[in-house]
């Protein structure tokens, strides 16, 4: 189960309550409801494979060692994971808006600051690639087992991510 934003919460959370989801992906969504107030999944961790994917959120960073809810949770994990970051991307960069909002932007000619606060300044083509190989790769592992180097170390070919340990 994969998603984003709150998406990516209730994938965490599904895979707490329903052990028939055997791996997980949050794209960029908090583990939290308020400043102190953390998802049950963040405060128990799972057992099972997940990976956070991170954006600039807010200027910062949002992995397991900048936003407290996602350190909780990696804190608490005891499957396999993996924590990666995109920091020239922005909240919407791990959605449709990474692709369509450019050829908008051709047409519309949207304000360099509104269309930074959407998708961040990582260029939209390489960001969806990446996505795309990251989230294969890891469903590749965590569902049939296969080895995907891509999961290692950073790769060459996905310049902008970065792996968080």
């Amino acid at each position: 189960m994969a998603g984003h934003s709150a998406g990516g919460i209730q994938a965490a959370e599904a895979m707490r309550t329903d052990r028939r989801v055997d791996a997980g992906i949050d794209m960029d969504g908090t583990l939290q409801y308020a400043k102190n107030d953390y998802v049950r999944v963040a405060e128990t961790g799972l057992d099972r494979a997940f990976m956070l994917m991170g954006a600039a959120t807010g200027g910062s960073p949002q992995t397991h060692l900048t936003t407290p809810s996602w350190g909780s949770f990696w804190t608490h994990s005891t499957g396999w994971k993996r924590d990666l970051n995109v920091p020239t991307a922005s909240h919407y960069s791990y959605t449709d808006v990474q692709s369509v909002l450019p050829a908008l932007d051709a047409e519309l000619d949207i304000p360099a600051e509104d269309r930074a606060a959407l998708i961040g300044t990582v260029d939209p083509g390489r960001m969806t690639a990446s996505v795309r190989a990251y989230v294969t790769a890891f469903f590749d592992r965590a569902l049939l087992g296969r080895h995907r180097p891509i999961l290692d170390r950073p790769s060459p070919r996905h310049p902008d991510v970065r792996f968080i340990r």
